[in-house]
């Protein structure tokens, strides 16, 4: 039993693919499965049943799996924290966000994280809140980021600030002039909207209700950068987060409004699985995002 054969298991419980587990670990499919198998005699349990179509973990391999996770997590933690000791940090992040938070909220802090601690590799993705859930609880990555949190069972959310939501219109759009709105002005406006379903729309929508205030729906995008350029091209207006729209309003294409009569926010968090202990990387990752986010407010 060695490191490796413990690592293509979990991998392969994971992703039920010993063809996508040997291109990730740059090997051949055959040495996998010799791993795997080498693995299963000295253990004495088959661990996987393969079909020509499907790859199913057996209760043995189930009843092994999370000691083989804290294994290879000890390991990890050991080489880290070795490394770290010398003062060197490595190790890999993987972080699921929604892309009005991840590009716009999280960029600057990217930045000097990956200047500070450049052996540590980040592997950042852009997905629908409820893919980022589901990513999280297959162990697809350690952390997602998200505004409008979920309670789930296995699922620890982290506060991580508040966005605040404005009106932004087109340059030269009758509101342009002003410095701030009613949101009973937008009452009839062609309005581009988050995708229906997203947490984000669905707080718009309520407050939209509950104002008695009715928008003519032209678009609905998944992507701010799509809702911000259809804005830009005079479709409608839209209510975004504040900071996802400072370059347009710097280079004079947007211009955003505050609402005045209504509380429109939203919370962001970070989210992490409940039983999983943080590695060093991610325990430092996280402690400087806090930081990060709490500078911003002041």
């Amino acid at each position: 039993m060695n490191i490796t054969q413990l690592r293509l298991f979990r991998d392969i419980a994971r992703d039920l693919s010993f063809v996508k587990v040997a291109k990730k670990n740059h090997i051949t499919q055959p040495a996998v499965s010799v791993h795997i198998k080498k693995l299963e005699h000295e253990l004495g349990k088959t661990l996987f049943i393969r079909t020509p179509h499907n790859t199913q973990l057996t209760s043995e391999g189930e009843l092994i799996l999370s000691d083989v996770k804290e294994i290879l997590r000890l390991c990890d933690s050991l080489k880290i924290r070795s490394s770290y000791s010398q003062g060197v940090l490595e190790g890999n992040i993987r972080i699921a966000t929604i892309h009005s938070v991840g590009m716009y909220e999280m960029g600057e802090f990217l930045s000097s994280f990956m200047k500070a601690f450049p052996k540590v590799h980040i592997h950042l993705e852009y997905r629908r809140f409820d893919d980022i859930y589901n990513l999280l609880l297959k162990e697809k990555v350690d952390l997602g980021m998200v505004a409008f949190p979920e309670k789930r069972t296995r699922v620890e959310t982290i506060d991580c600030g508040i966005d605040e939501l404005i009106l932004i219109v087109a340059k030269g759009h009758p509101l342009s002039a002003k410095k701030s709105v009613l949101l009973e002005q937008i009452d009839g406006e062609p309005f581009i909207a988050f995708d229906d379903g997203q947490p984000t729309r669905e707080a718009i929508d309520k407050l939209l209700s509950e104002k008695n205030v009715n928008v003519d729906l032209r678009m609905s995008n998944d992507n701010i950068y799509a809702i911000k350029k259809a804005v830009e091209a005079n479709v409608g207006v839209s209510i975004v987060p504040l900071n996802t729209v400072n370059e347009e309003v710097h280079h004079g294409t947007l211009v955003r409004l505050k609402i005045r009569n209504a509380n429109l926010s939203r919370p962001l968090a970070l989210l992490k699985l409940k039983k999983t202990k943080l590695n060093t990387p991610l325990e430092i990752f996280v402690n400087k995002l806090l930081a990060f986010s709490v500078s911003k407010k002041k």
